[in-house]
């Protein structure tokens, strides 16, 4: 029975992530689901799951939808509604088992835990539609961070292990920023659009990693970061090249591999460590 209720909850705070997602980067006040034209939706459309199954990808009325700045604006709802919502939904049933299986932690951590996974899921979505990372997401992140450490002190991580976590983490990838910012500025002075591996959203989004994971667990997560971003980049390469899409030096959103790290830095944190260090 907790398992049904926790995947419904993760359905539903999907589809709250969902209207996040479309209006936070548009300078909006969060408002309720909107079809990509800005017509809003019906009830029974608020679940992208429920409008793909009830054949409400669309206004039901394009002609009264609200004129757009680009008249080409899609209208239809796209698969990311549905697969953000199944998603999120499989994430926070997992942090569920694990936080009160293996951690045995009690019901206010495990909500914060949650409330968690649902901004790293807004986070990631709105950096690879966007390719930005949003000043209100991360202090969210921040505060339930401080909130569980001091509404629970005794639990890892303490507060110096989270100050300690997020100064590192911050020194760390602000000196991966700058040597990249060098990197363009010496090699790619003729490139027409130059860009860095990180950008400085990549180094706060870290920053705040390091906060919620505390030192040294952070290590792992950084770690795990760079072997992530580098499959991943691999692979960018793969498919841009087989689609003939590719140019050099290609900028990459990395926030999801940043909030994986993190993610998988405070649900597995021995077997994290086991993994990559070997301790």
């Amino acid at each position: 029975m907790d398992t049904f209720i926790i995947v419904l909850l993760g359905l539903l705070v999907g589809g709250v992530v969902n209207a996040l997602a479309d209006d936070l980067p548009a300078g909006r006040m969060p408002s309720l689901p909107r079809y990509p034209d800005g017509c809003r939706r019906p009830p029974l459309a608020w679940l992208g799951i429920a409008a793909f199954l009830l054949r409400l990808r669309g206004a039901p009325n394009a002609a009264n939808s609200p004129s757009t700045d680009d008249q080409r604006a899609p209208r239809i709802l796209s698969w990311r509604y549905p697969l953000v919502e199944v998603a999120l939904s499989a994430l926070m049933t997992l942090t569920f088992a694990v936080a009160r299986d293996v951690y045995v932690l009690s019901l206010l951590e495990i909500l914060i835990w949650q409330a968690m996974a649902a901004i790293f899921m807004l986070i990631a979505v709105i950096d690879l539609e966007h390719r930005r990372i949003l000043a209100a997401p991360l202090l969210a992140c921040a505060l339930l961070a401080s909130l569980r450490a001091i509404a629970f002190p005794h639990n890892p991580p303490t507060f110096a292990s989270m100050l300690a976590g997020a100064l590192f983490a911050c020194f760390v990838f602000s000196f991966v920023y700058l040597g990249g910012r060098l990197f363009v500025k010496l090699a790619l002075r003729n490139h027409p659009a130059p860009a860095t591996a990180f950008g400085r959203g990549d180094v706060y989004l870290m920053t705040v990693g390091g906060l919620i994971v505390g030192f040294p667990q952070v290590l792992s997560a950084m770690t795990f970061t760079f072997l992530l971003g580098g499959i991943g980049a691999l692979g960018c390469v793969l498919v841009m090249s087989a689609s003939a899409g590719y140019r050099r030096f290609s900028a990459i959103p990395y926030a999801p591999f940043i909030l994986a790290s993190i993610y998988l830095a405070t649900l597995l944190r021995d077997e994290l460590n086991r993994l990559i260090f070997g301790l």
